[in-house]
Order: structure tokens, then C-alpha cells, then sequence
């Protein structure tokens, strides 16, 4: 489980709170958990602060093919299973500002991924902060026209149906909230080719006189 606070709109230069929280649903002790989190590039790694976990935790950063990636070791923590309500569960907690000057409707993704001793990965839900709307804009954008993105999932091209009066760029994130598209929309539907992105989930970013809205949507191979 992730979560972060604040949630939803936030000023640029804003001190985010993630909680990371891990249970042990396997049907034996968990001897060693370690949490991977792959910061996006929206976020200042340098004003990173531990803050709390429940049990013995070592962190570090390491850098690796352009991204950040933090890192929590939680070395014999011996977690419980299941079986031992309350005693099967455990969470990190850490701060970290988002950069500043960050443009109106700038997404910043977070989600981790927890390794419990030699078992595949759990990957988290994903949490969404989006930079500098007006409260007065963000409360409009949902009422506003439609907005639908097709075929999903899709293989080589994508369409955006939007008023693009109300909506008029389109930004393409993906999981880590790294920037892999953008394009301007100069009609109610506007075609984009996604064949050079890997598969995956994405999320497209409408930004306009009607606020911001977030679509999800999956490319395949």
C-alpha cells in the first residue's frame, strides 16, 4: 500500500509525505524485506528525509540508468505470516520536496516495489500529485466535457477526444512520472502514435482553460 500527503493539487515546492506499508500474506516468516522506489524526476532527491518505520531500516540512494532509485533494507526483521494478526504488517515513511518552477499540471507518480526475501516482486498502488492548479479550476475540471482515450489498451496509436477548447496539450507520463510524449490539441480528436513506447502504463495529463484531467491507459507490445 502507498499513500502520500498531501493528496491531489499541490503548489510546486511542496514537501511530500509517502507511507509505504507491507504485509506478510505468505504462509511463512519473511527473514528479510527490502522496499525499492524509483523517484520521479520531479522530486529533489537532496531534500530526501527519513522519518519513521516500524522496524530496524537501513536507506540509501543509488543512481542507475538516469533514475533515482531509494532504497529501505529491513535485515532480519523476521515478519510474521498471516496467520499472526497484527503481528504480519510493517511501513516507511520519508519526505521529499518536488522541484520548483515545475509548470501548471507537471504529474508527479510514485509507487514502489517490495521484495520479501527471494520472492517476486509486490509492486504497490501508484500515488499522483499534480503542480499548481487553482483550487477554483480543479473543482471545474471534472464536469467539464468528456474526455475519452482509444483504443485502451492500444498497440502503435491512441486517440484523445477532447474539447480542446477547454483542453489543449496532452503530456504523456509514465509509472515514474518521467515525461515520454507531449503534443498539442488543435481538435475535438487528435491521434497520437505511442509505437516507440515500451509496454506499460501510462498516463496522459490534459492541461487547459478547464484545469487538468488524468487518463490511465496500457500500451502493448
Amino acid at each position: 500500500m502507498k499513500c502520500s500527503s498531501p493528496e491531489g493539487t499541490i503548489t510546486t515546492g511542496t514537501r511530500l509525505q509517502y507511507t509505504i506499508g507491507f504485509e506478510n500474506t505468505g504462509n511463512d516468516t519473511a527473514f528479510n524485506i527490502s522496499v525499492y522506489d524509483t523517484l520521479s524526476d520531479n522530486v529533489d532527491v537532496k531534500s530526501l528525509k527519513f522519518v519513521a518505520a516500524t522496524n530496524y531500516v537501513t536507506t540509501s540512494v543509488t543512481h542507475l540508468n538516469g533514475q533515482n532509485i531509494l532504497k529501505f533494507d529491513f535485515p532480519h526483521i523476521n515478519l510474521l505470516d498471516s496467520s499472526h494478526h497484527n503481528l504480519c504488517d510493517g511501513m516507511v515513511v520519508f519526505t521529499i520536496n518536488t522541484k520548483t518552477g515545475l509548470p501548471n499540471g507537471t504529474t508527479i507518480f510514485n509507487r514502489a516495489g517490495i521484495y520479501f526475501d527471494d520472492n517476486p516482486v509486490v509492486m504497490t498502488n501508484t500515488v499522483e500529485n499534480i503542480i499548481g492548479l487553482p483550487s477554483t479550476q480543479a473543482a471545474l475540471a471534472p464536469s467539464l466535457s468528456k474526455v475519452s482515450v482509444y483504443p485502451n489498451p492500444a498497440n502503435n496509436e491512441v486517440t484523445i477526444s477532447a474539447d480542446n477548447t477547454q483542453f489543449s496539450a496532452a503530456t504523456f507520463t509514465n509509472v515514474l512520472g518521467q515525461l515520454v510524449l507531449a503534443r498539442t490539441l488543435n481538435a475535438q480528436s487528435t491521434k497520437v502514435n505511442i509505437s516507440s513506447l515500451p509496454a506499460g502504463i501510462y498516463y496522459i495529463t490534459l492541461s487547459g482553460e478547464g484545469g487538468v484531467k488524468v487518463v490511465e491507459f496500457e500500451k502493448l507490445d
